[in-house]
C-alpha cells in the first residue's frame, strides 16, 4: 500500500524509509502537531517516522504454526497504537502496543482477545 500511494503521489521511489520521510513531508492543516507516519509490514519490520527521523520496529517473534488468523491484525495494531499515543506515549510504546495486540489478534480465531489480557 505504501508502494502505491508513493506511486500516486509521484515520489519516485520504492524505498519505504524514504516513503514515510516523504509522506511525513506532505502538507497539513494542524500545524499544532508533527505528522505521525506508520507503515506495518506484516513479518517484516514496521517503518515509523515522527519529524525527519525514520526508525525500523522488528516485529515480535512468532512461531508461523501459532498464527491462526491474520484477520483483523492491522486494525489490532491501530487500535493499539491508538491507545498508548492518546496517552501521549513516546513512538516506541505506541508500536510496542501495536505489535502486541497484533500479535494476541493471529493467534486467535476471528477478531478476539483473551479474557485478561498481558500488555504491560
Amino acid at each position: 500500500e505504501a508502494a502505491t500511494f508513493a506511486k500516486e503521489l509521484g515520489f519516485e521511489t520504492d524505498d519505504i524509509a524514504e516513503i514515510a520521510k516523504k509522506t511525513q513531508n506532505l502538507p497539513k492543516e494542524n500545524k499544532k502537531r508533527q505528522r505521525v507516519v506508520v507503515f506495518t509490514q506484516g513479518k517484516d519490520d514496521t517503518v515509523a517516522t515522527v519529524g525527519e527521523k525514520v526508525t525500523m520496529f522488528p516485529v515480535l517473534d512468532i512461531d508461523q504454526n501459532n498464527i491462526v488468523d491474520t484477520n483483523g491484525a492491522g486494525d489490532a495494531f491501530v487500535g493499539g497504537f491508538l491507545y498508548a499515543l492518546v496517552q501521549d506515549r513516546d513512538l516506541e510504546e505506541c508500536i510496542r502496543a501495536g505489535h502486541y495486540a497484533a500479535n494476541v489478534i493471529i493467534k486467535r480465531v476471528g477478531c478476539t482477545f483473551p479474557e485478561k489480557p498481558d500488555f504491560h
